[in-house]
């Protein structure tokens, strides 16, 4: 009898044993094979040891991270005159993805006035910030990191001197961390944004993979935006950044800079970014009330050229 139970436990070990390791080889391949990370975050705004992770390096109250410090505050006006009966606005949120706070207010802003979220690829909640986006019909594109005059740590950064499959291999990387995204525009990128040979293989790829290719703007040098007509991608250019400085009568004097153009060419866009608080409650406010200015708020699609 003693016999029986000694080899009923050994057997029982065994087994054990091989299952535990059967479920350790599984758990580290689904890891690799899916990039899955099994930390979560809290989501808290104010706690930055919860936001940040193995390939985010950035400090996020620094709200020079979104933009280089150099950009032009006012792009050039893009095109002319759409329509003399009627003057539009297109918003887009940059730095999307690295918190899901606020993501209610957001998201009930973009159905109301067509605001896009770009959504960088290297951030903590890339993936699911897009699928929310798509599951409440809100749009999406990847903001590409680009080599500017500082570099964030990004690991999807594009950089002077790649070649052709080296970009299109980080672009099929990036969008599957965006999904559903349709279009993109560019994060930082003073230098990257001004290289002939860079900005042609990610317009070609751009051509090739139907994706629209919005130009930031952060430097008067960019190529993106002339370049992307000259190739028939669809494209367009930002008018103003709404927050590089985050106080509330600076983005309020940006805001107004965005209405004026609009006013006087029919089509301004502007960039604001996530983490600014102040940004959403000055949108929370002020666009309800665009309809008083005789202004219309659409979504990037429509004034794409």
């Amino acid at each position: 009898f003693c016999n029986d139970f000694f080899m009923k436990n050994i057997f029982i070990f065994i087994l054990s044993f091989i299952l535990v390791l059967i479920f350790a080889f599984t758990f580290i391949k689904v890891k690799e094979n899916y990039n899955i990370n099994f930390k979560y975050s809290n989501n808290s705004y104010n706690n930055k040891n919860n936001i940040k992770n193995n390939t985010i390096e950035k400090d996020l109250d620094d709200i020079f991270h979104s933009a280089d410090i150099n950009a032009p505050n006012i792009a050039k006006p893009i095109l002319n005159k759409v329509n003399e009966y009627s003057n539009y606005i297109s918003i887009i949120i940059d730095d999307s993805g690295n918190t899901l706070d606020n993501l209610n207010r957001y998201f009930d802003l973009a159905n109301e006035y067509n605001i896009t979220f770009a959504v960088l690829p290297d951030s903590s909640h890339s993936i699911d910030f897009s699928y929310e986006a798509y599951l409440r019909n809100v749009n999406v594109i990847l903001h590409i990191p680009m080599e500017g005059s500082r570099s964030f740590g990004e690991h999807t950064i594009i950089k002077r001197g790649m070649n052709k499959d080296e970009i299109y291999r980080l672009l099929d990387y990036s969008f599957s961390k965006v999904p559903y995204a349709i279009g993109m525009n560019n994060h930082t990128g003073s230098l990257a944004s001004s290289d002939e040979n860079i900005v042609s293989y990610m317009l070609d790829y751009a051509k090739n993979n139907d994706k629209y290719f919005i130009d930031s703007y952060t430097s008067s040098e960019s190529l993106i935006y002339d370049m992307a007509l000259e190739y028939g991608v669809k494209t367009a250019r930002r008018s103003v950044f709404l927050d590089n400085e985050r106080d509330y009568s600076s983005i309020m004097k940006q805001w107004r800079k965005l209405i004026d153009i609009s006013k006087e060419y029919g089509i301004a866009i502007g960039i604001g970014h996530y983490q600014s608080e102040e940004t959403l409650k000055i949108l929370e406010y002020n666009m309800p009330i665009l309809k008083d200015e005789g202004i219309t708020a659409v979504n990037i699609t429509e004034v794409l050229y």
